[in-house]
């Protein structure tokens, strides 16, 4: 007959309930904040995380810091407004998961267009993440994820307004130890300059086309393109430049 005794695993070393934690609390795939567009297929059991966290105060504190710190989470905003699921009361971007998301370490953002929204809402709580947070990987996809809304006409002037200035900004925060910007195969002509070297958009025969309105079509690529957004700072970035002194940002 088998035992029914309780396993005391916080009578472990901990050096071994970390290990475990390890294995229980990091995915594979990334941790789906909100997705508008299912570019990801879910993970098959979010509420095992919950579970772990609602057993007792100490394996809270143990297990959060795994969960926070060596998941990639990504947040889908491809919409033309933001979701209210993210904005409000509990949502990831209201006052009450602010604790929270200052605990995210690698966070991947796709969204449609870099408008008001971005300036008042994600761009100051990205920031904040980053500056009174934990977040030091940040990987910015920029477009849509298919042809619905790609034949809308590319506002030229766009790297010059307030909320892409923002943009620039934010991938420039010193304390960022990686930044990555990506658009959409489908993109306005003002970035094809600044396609990342290296990869098969660079080279002659890369089957790009431009519109007379300014819309660039990539079509040997798969999906997205990177871009090098240090060269658009260069070219673009507008504003005071953030130096990190020590622990001091100027």
């Amino acid at each position: 007959m088998a035992s029914t005794k309780p396993f005391r695993f916080l009578d472990l070393p901990p050096e071994l309930r970390s290990a475990i934690l390890t294995q229980v609390l990091v995915s594979e795939s990334s941790i789906l904040l909100y997705d508008t567009t299912f570019l990801h297929p879910p993970l098959d059991a979010p509420s095992s995380f919950l579970n772990v966290f609602l057993v007792n105060t100490q394996l809270y504190q143990e297990a959060s810091p795994i969960f926070y710190s060596q998941n990639l989470f990504t947040l889908n905003a491809h919409s033309h407004r933001l979701p209210a699921h993210l904005t409000r009361r509990g949502g990831f971007l209201s006052e009450e998961g602010r604790d929270a998301r200052r605990r995210v370490r690698s966070l991947s953002l796709f969204i449609s267009r870099v408008g008001g929204e971005f300036e008042r809402v994600l761009g100051p709580a990205m920031s904040d993440m980053v500056l009174s947070g934990n977040l030091r990987d940040l990987r910015l996809r920029l477009g849509p994820p298919s042809t619905v809304g790609a034949g809308r006409v590319p506002d030229p002037d766009v790297v010059h307004r307030p909320p892409f200035q923002a943009l620039l900004r934010l991938l420039a925060d010193p304390y960022l130890e990686t930044a990555e910007l990506f658009v959409w195969k489908v993109h306005s002509a003002v970035f094809c300059p600044f396609h990342q070297n290296g990869g098969p958009e660079t080279r002659p025969d890369n089957g790009e086309s431009v519109s007379e309105q300014g819309l660039a079509i990539l079509r040997s690529s798969s999906g997205w393109v990177e871009l090098d957004w240090k060269a658009i700072v260069d070219a673009y970035g507008e504003g005071q430049q953030i130096v990190r002194i020590g622990d001091r940002c100027y």
